[in-house]
């Protein structure tokens, strides 16, 4: 258990912490029993004092179980977008509570760090469709987790705790323009960086301010967070720190041969050997993340590696079916899921798509009749238990990290659909046979990762109807890296779709392009991208 540290909140707080069903600590690993409070709304705070208490399940000393995955699945090829907004709506309706006063919303029965993971999945969903909803749920989070749990997290003694904040507000900064997001990153980052970073056991960051343990499950997400602070600020010092921890890992929490990430190194010099799916799945997030930075093949090998073991090893290639013991597990394979994908989709990757498509499959094949499914993907889902949305939320994380055909890149020369964006961020997207794009602030984005140009291509050829004169962007590696052309698409006569072509700079070799948009307000439908020479 670990000790209640005081937070002055307010009494309204108080009272929406008692409606969420959480606490302002970490959960205590899902022993206790969920509070079942009906939501109510709430006054906004005053300045009473509230002491939330923060517990930790201990570290298992096990290996995962292996089982067969069902041969029920009923989820036809051709729509896991379908499913995955499906179970999103489902997980909605069980789980999320929207102030009808004020405008933030929560998910209820959570604490500090499952609110973070699941928050990230809402933004997963986002970047995956550009659904508005999804734009939503990011801002009216923003509010609810800093109503539950303050601005300052410095009182939170789970360095680890934090970091997981730090990469959702770092990316929902990327996905909308809002900068309370990134300057709560950096300054969360830091906090961390400053009081948890010694050269004790040769490096690393300490899992908690006692200073007793050095674990994969600060250290990986640590380096994902500098990265992508790295990306955002522009400020390549979060990259040194991303290496330095990186390297560190690997020297020491990390088999080579093998791709096993150890979970934990103790001041007292034992290793914990155990692997799991959520620190396998931020070890290649973290590494996917280095390679695309550095182009240092050693990244690519260890985050395939790191692939290989978990599928291979830890479930034999078939379907996950455990972690359902613990309130802290429950929700692992989830942040696997995230990872897995990053690691298909910038660095092609089809069978890991593959892979986690089939978990995904069988997963939502197993579903109980309220559209909830538990994390233990292989097995029937109670209609009668309280499945705790840590638990439920997993399958929602994989349905919204795979898509229809394992699609994992692009060939330049035959053209890219516009409706197969890889990301977006600042954009509210309907998808049919064309993507109409509404840019919701400044730089709006779709982003198309692994494009492969055989051959020097001078041309980009978009096909596009406009109401009125739209300014687009091509650019390669970030919304905001190296400019490759500019142009505009003007106003189509009689509602049809029109080929505009741009003058770029030769693309060569394999990239991440960006179709961006200047403009915030600009709205326009869009159905190919062509290259040429």
């Amino acid at each position: 258990m670990r000790d209640s540290k005081k937070i002055l909140l307010t009494l309204g707080a108080a009272a929406l912490i008692a409606m969420a069903g959480c606490t302002a600590g970490r959960g205590s690993g899902g022993s206790a029993e969920p509070v079942t409070t009906k939501p109510v709304e709430t006054a906004a705070p005053t300045a009473e004092a509230v002491t939330p208490t923060a517990t930790h399940t201990p570290t298992p000393a096990v290996t995962a179980t292996k089982k067969p995955e069902s041969e029920d699945n009923n989820l036809k090829k051709g729509t896991i977008e379908e499913a995955a907004y499906e179970s999103f709506s489902s997980f909605i309706d069980q789980y999320y509570f929207k102030s009808k006063i004020e405008d933030y919303g929560v998910f209820k029965k959570l604490n500090f760090w499952d609110q973070a993971e699941i928050y990230e999945i809402v933004i997963d969903a986002y970047e995956h469709t550009g659904d508005e909803r999804y734009l939503n749920m990011i801002r009216e989070l923003f509010q609810g987790f800093t109503k539950l749990h303050g601005e300052d997290f410095s009182w939170n003694e789970y360095n680890d705790d934090i970091m997981w904040i730090t990469i959702a507000f770092t990316r929902a900064y990327r996905d909308t323009g809002d900068k309370a997001f990134l300057d709560s990153a950096v300054r969360h980052f830091d906090l961390v960086w400053e009081r948890g970073w010694s050269e004790d056991l040769g490096g690393g960051i300490f899992w908690r301010i006692e200073n007793t343990t050095k674990n994969a499950c600060i250290n990986c997400p640590a380096a994902i967070a500098a990265c992508l602070l790295a990306e955002e600020t522009h400020d390549d010092s979060y990259y040194e720190k991303a290496v330095m921890i990186m390297d560190w890992v690997v020297e020491n929490i990390y088999e080579t041969k093998t791709g096993r990430v150890y979970d934990a190194y103790e001041m007292n010099g034992k290793k914990n050997p155990w692997a799991s799916t959520y620190n396998q799945g931020t070890f290649i997030g973290a590494n996917t993340l280095l390679y695309l930075h550095t182009g240092d093949g050693k990244y690519l090998s260890q985050a395939r590696r790191a692939s290989d073991y978990t599928i291979e090893n830890m479930y034999d290639g078939k379907v996950m079916d455990n972690e359902a013991n613990s309130g802290d597990l429950v929700g692992f394979k989830g942040i696997l899921a995230r990872w897995m994908y990053a690691f298909a989709v910038d660095c092609d990757q089809p069978d890991v798509m593959e892979w986690m498509k089939m978990n995904a499959e069988v997963g939502w094949s197993n579903r109980n009749s309220k559209g909830i499914a538990a994390t233990t993907w292989n097995t029937k889902t109670s209609e009668s238990s309280e499945i705790i949305p840590f638990s439920a939320s997993t399958i929602v994380s994989a349905l919204n990290n795979v898509n229809n055909e394992c699609r994992t890149g692009f060939k330049a020369e035959k053209g890219i659909k516009a409706t197969d964006f890889t990301r977006c961020g600042k954009v509210i997207v309907t998808k049919t046979d064309a993507v109409h794009v509404k840019a919701d602030a400044d730089n709006a984005f779709l982003e198309y990762s692994h494009v492969t140009f055989p051959d020097s291509c001078k041309k980009t050829v978009i096909k596009a109807k406009t109401e009125k004169p739209v300014k687009v962007e091509i650019r390669i590696g970030s919304p905001d890296g190296q400019l490759i052309s500019t142009g505009t698409i003007e106003k189509s006569a009689n509602g049809e779709f029109y080929e505009t072509t741009l003058e770029n700079e030769a693309l060569n070799g394999t990239q991440k392009i960006y179709i961006v948009f200047p403009d915030g307000g600009s709205e326009l439908d869009i159905s190919m991208i062509n290259f040429a020479s």
